[in-house]
């Protein structure tokens, strides 16, 4: 039994992907493609002096350091794909829930033995867990190319103390932290995640518009009524911060289990739920 829905959950995932391959998937390797592109241009223009001189600085900044201490200087190399991410996750949650009343095919998962919960919670671990994987793979393409191209600059400049391998592994850590950080983000945010399924769930038309009125709205609400601005300060604080960033494993468990982590889940999973029995009714 438990087999059955977990090949049933991954059939989901797998029908999700193929969905929004074009946002998930070819968004970042055309951005990787891209920035590569880029990086080979600007490496070119630059003087041989001043490669020299940046290998060398380089090479005396990480001389003996552990590949987990260096990783930081990879990590910005990330912020293209996480923007994409971000904006990519926000048009696939608006038309999650949207497109399958839209076009019907709601009737007809409905109609096989797929609760409605099990499709909302798909496109959760999609968005949340799938998605971040894949822009973290795609980040790690862009750290290889760099890893690669400060290891060939320093054998050519006789720069010993950058060692391939030490780079390798800061490189490979790097990305796992960039997953992290997206995982986290995305449980920091998920009461936003829940905001938008409800109305991607409920509105005939325009969800997106829906879901920044409403949210307008009971800022209005708030202030009119309780002469507070608690939902704003909560929204500046989820989306003007660098609290998302982890710069090691331990970090991201202390974090996982936070009291702030764990309130915005639970906020977030009573918005689902709200999604959930939405979806029961087609317009």
């Amino acid at each position: 039994m438990n087999n059955s829905i977990a090949n049933r959950f991954l059939i989901l995932l797998k029908r999700e992907m193929w969905e929004s391959n074009k946002l998930f998937i070819a968004s970042p390797a055309v951005l990787s493609g891209l920035l590569l592109v880029i990086l080979l241009w600007v490496l070119m223009q630059i003087p041989s002096e001043i490669k020299a001189e940046g290998v060398s600085s380089l090479g005396a900044m990480i001389d003996g350091s552990s590949p987990f201490d260096i990783v930081f200087p990879f990590m910005p190399l990330a912020i293209p794909f996480v923007v994409v991410l971000y904006i990519c996750s926000i048009i696939y949650l608006v038309n999650a829930l949207y497109h399958d009343r839209k076009e019907g095919s709601v009737l007809f998962w409905q109609s096989m033995p797929v609760s409605n919960i099990e499709t909302v919670l798909s496109k959760i671990v999609t968005v949340s867990f799938v998605a971040p994987l894949i822009t973290a793979a795609a980040s790690g393409v862009l750290i290889l190319f760099v890893v690669l191209t400060v290891a060939v600059l320093g054998a050519s400049y006789g720069v010993e103390s950058i060692g391939f391998w030490t780079l390798l592994v800061a490189g490979m850590y790097s990305v796992i932290l960039i997953y992290l950080t997206s995982v986290l983000a995305a449980l920091l945010l998920f009461p936003t995640t829940g905001w938008i399924l409800l109305f991607s769930a409920y509105a005939r038309s325009l969800p997106f518009l829906w879901a920044i009125g409403g949210f307008i709205l009971l800022l209005f609400l708030e202030d009119f009524i309780f002469d507070s601005q608690f939902l704003g300060n909560w929204l500046q604080s989820r989306t003007g911060s660098f609290d998302y960033i982890v710069l090691n494993i331990g970090d991201f468990f202390q974090r996982l289990f936070s009291y702030d982590l764990l309130i915005g889940v639970l906020l977030g999973s009573l918005l689902v739920t709200g999604a959930v029995y939405m979806r029961r009714y087609t317009d």
